[in-house]
């Protein structure tokens, strides 16, 4: 079975909906679509390679149907893990959406880092259910790659490595290839999941 590793977007902001975008697909990040509602969220994930293994899903977007009974729907059919944006929090809201297990509830406004690290949570808990203990993989990282490494699973965007380690984005980028290559892994979230079972 072929692993998913998409992310759907349903965000009806559209300077919202390109600012996610464009954050995740700097990051390395495979961005299957985005939706501005549930209908279109429903026809792009039934498209057979972009059935999603993360929604980021607003709780208030347009059509009949809100970001909760749409995550609901996402979630049965391709039991894919759910991140919350939402600009409200109250008691009611939270409530009914707890009621659909998602990974995170995050409110706007939100950090590029609160964002990423959501992301990295609802992959950690799908590499968790995929893999048994005959699968576990020792990584090969230099110390270097590891820094970084160790820096992106704090929900740290490239950019902001970059400037942390006084080294260029493309170094930064280059490192991130390199560690996939060697490991033979094929995306950064599981190359964190790894990392973290791994120090556990």
């Amino acid at each position: 079975m072929k692993e998913r590793n998409k992310i759907l977007i349903v965000e009806d902001e559209l300077v919202t909906a390109v600012s996610i975008s464009e954050l995740l697909e700097e990051e390395e990040y495979e961005v299957s679509g985005v939706a501005k509602d549930a209908a279109t969220a429903l026809r792009i994930s039934s498209t057979s390679d972009a059935a999603p293994a993360v929604a980021i899903c607003d709780i208030n977007i347009n059509g009949a149907v809100n970001g909760i009974d749409l995550a609901r729907q996402l979630k049965e059919l391709y039991q894919c893990e759910v991140v919350f944006l939402t600009a409200y929090a109250d008691t009611k809201t939270l409530q009914a959406a707890f009621h659909t297990e998602p990974v995170m509830y995050v409110v706007k406004p939100y950090t590029d880092t609160q964002l990423l690290v959501a992301i990295q949570m609802a992959f950690h808990k799908i590499f968790q259910a995929r893999q048994t203990a005959s699968e576990q993989q020792t990584l090969q990282l230099t110390d270097r790659e590891r820094e970084i490494a160790l820096l992106i699973a704090q929900g740290l965007s490239s950019k902001q490595i970059a400037r942390n380690l006084s080294i260029s984005i493309e170094t930064v980028k280059t490192h991130r290839r390199r560690m996939l290559n060697k490991n033979n892994i094929n995306n950064f979230p599981q190359l964190i999941y790894l990392l973290n079972a791994g120090s556990s």
